[in-house]
């Protein structure tokens, strides 16, 4: 097979504006951003949904799900409709610029036209995301959407997993066009050149980072505030970053601040959220399934120690030995309580978890991972994939 030619122009599919930090946790508007500063134009394609739209079929299934009349996830993104246009859409951004290398940020759409070769990234296929969060297999519409999300990717050239878990799975079904390239650190060139670290002087501060899919994990660390703090002088106050009160059905102990979702691409709302993320000495996240990845990569990166879930993906990640913060064995107050006490206040423990966190996440820059998916030829992706996917699970945390 002939190597592909050189990458020079980008076409960008998102579901949304890939130039907003805000669409898809910031992946496209990173990626895009280290592209550009690599020298390749980046066309950007918004295969997003129609507000109202969406407001409105989606409307309808919700009040479905409410009434236990369906449990499907089903949503006007995975809609037969939304897969028309979207279509319609890629295929006009295809004729306008033939030259362009098509880059999706997303597994549910692709390319009809077998010339034209394209990449499909992301963090996790539409039938893994039912079967791990959902507990259960697919069915009815949603096994129309997974149909149509494999076709997509048994047609790219190239298959990039953002996860080593999720780059294995996919292997064994799309074989050696899948890669895995590492992990990123999702902040801007001035946020990473500012080295600013937390420190156990002043006030204790800690933070909770997720939206509402993360709420088991908020109401077992606000059952353990109280007790944490039940003895301490100075108490220590919980900042929660991405959840409103209207969204939160549980009592708030005191020494609670909720932030709301804090959008990077607002500079006071950017600079909200990096303060606190550097003033808190710990990130705290006991959902066990999922504990806001990309968030506590951040918070690593400034030095900021982590108490999570063994989650598979990081695990995968960065290995199961115990050093840069704590995986918990259970999420029941008192254990979350004494673990994030320990840390706190010992600290001989506390500045070697700090340390160790930034320096496990240091090469995890948007301009390494970039320089690995261009200088990878997709025509050789068994060496490829063998020399980018981690097989050393049992060292690094």
């Amino acid at each position: 097979m002939m190597s592909s030619p050189v990458i020079r122009e980008v076409l960008a599919f998102a579901p949304g504006d890939a130039r907003r930090v805000s669409t898809w946790s910031n992946v496209p508007y990173f990626f895009c951003q280290a592209l550009e500063r690599r020298g390749i134009r980046v066309i950007p394609v918004n295969i997003g949904t129609d507000r109202i739209l969406q407001a409105v079929y989606d409307g309808a299934w919700n009040y479905l799900r409410r009434r236990g009349i369906t449990r499907s996830t089903h949503s006007y993104y995975r809609s037969r409709l939304h897969d028309r246009i979207g279509r319609m859409r890629i295929a006009h951004a295809l004729r306008k610029y033939p030259h362009a290398h098509p880059l999706f940020f997303t597994f549910s759409f692709g390319t009809s036209d077998p010339t034209r070769p394209y990449t499909l990234f992301c963090d996790m296929t539409y039938e893994r995301r039912i079967r791990y969060f959902e507990g259960r297999p697919p069915e009815g519409r949603e096994l129309r959407t997974i149909r149509r999300e494999r076709e997509h990717l048994e047609g790219a050239q190239r298959v990039v997993a953002l996860f080593p878990e999720l780059a294995e799975h996919l292997r064994e079904h799309y074989s050696e066009r899948v890669r895995y390239y590492g992990n990123v650190i999702n902040m801007d060139q001035q946020e990473l050149a500012i080295d600013t670290r937390p420190s156990l002087s002043g006030p204790p501060e800690i933070v909770f980072v997720g939206r509402k899919h993360y709420l088991p994990g908020l109401y077992a660390l606000l059952e353990a505030l109280p007790i944490l703090n039940a003895s301490r002088a100075v108490p220590v106050t919980l900042h929660v970053i991405g959840l409103e009160r209207r969204e939160i059905d549980h009592v708030l102990p005191e020494h609670v601040h909720l932030h709301g979702y804090l959008d990077k691409g607002v500079p006071q709302q950017r600079s909200t959220y990096y303060n606190i993320l550097r003033r808190s000495r710990l990130f705290v996240n006991p959902n066990p399934q999922w504990g806001a990845f990309s968030a506590s990569l951040e918070a690593m990166y400034l030095g900021t120690p982590v108490v999570l879930f063994p989650y598979t993906e990081f695990v995968r990640t960065f290995g199961t030995e115990d050093r840069f913060g704590h995986y918990l064995e259970d999420n029941g107050p008192d254990h979350l309580a004494a673990v994030m006490a320990r840390l706190l206040d010992d600290q001989a423990t506390w500045t070697s978890a700090s340390e160790a966190a930034r320096t496990a996440v240091a090469h995890f820059t948007w301009d390494a991972y970039v320089d690995r998916f261009l200088r990878d030829d997709p025509s050789s992706a068994q060496a490829a994939y063998q020399n980018t996917c981690p097989t050393n699970t049992t060292k690094g945390f």
